[in-house]
């Protein structure tokens, strides 16, 4: 991923937060749905960022990498922030988006025109990757030697 790609990701990330998770917080599944889609795109362009810094790293750019390490410490934050607000008990509201919205480094800026036309797309996001993380956690039952 290139740093255009990762601000794909954040344009993507802001339309959510901006323009659809508000519109959608009465319907609290797709709400949670909605969040866990910016889980999982924070999580892949900080990924990406840690990757990216590793190259600079072999090429002996330290400072670099260790710039471009820090300038994306916070999405992981806001990931984990996102994950924890798509799978806790109690519901959504105003004021916990725009507290997901502040963690955000580069502010955020609602785009002119929408990359996602229709977020109901994302239904059931969130189940499939509760599902997702259950399977990868599971421990086989006997030894494998």
């Amino acid at each position: 991923m290139t740093t255009a790609e990762r601000g794909k990701h954040l344009r993507i990330v802001a339309e959510l937060l901006l323009v659809h998770l508000p519109a959608v917080l009465e319907d609290q599944e797709l709400t949670r749905d909605l969040l866990s889609v910016v889980g999982v795109t924070l999580r892949a362009a900080y990924e990406d960022a840690l990757r990216s810094a590793e190259v600079w790293d072999r090429k002996h750019y330290h400072q670099r990498a260790e710039r471009l390490r820090e300038e994306w410490t916070w999405a992981l934050a806001a990931a984990n922030t996102a994950d924890g607000l798509a799978y806790r008990d109690a519901p959504v509201t105003v004021d916990n988006l725009e507290r997901l919205q502040r963690l955000i480094r580069p502010p955020l800026e609602a785009p002119v025109r929408c990359l996602i036309r229709q977020p109901q797309s994302f239904r059931g996001a969130a189940q499939a990757r509760e599902r997702q993380e259950r399977e990868r956690r599971r421990v086989p039952g006997r030894s494998l030697v």
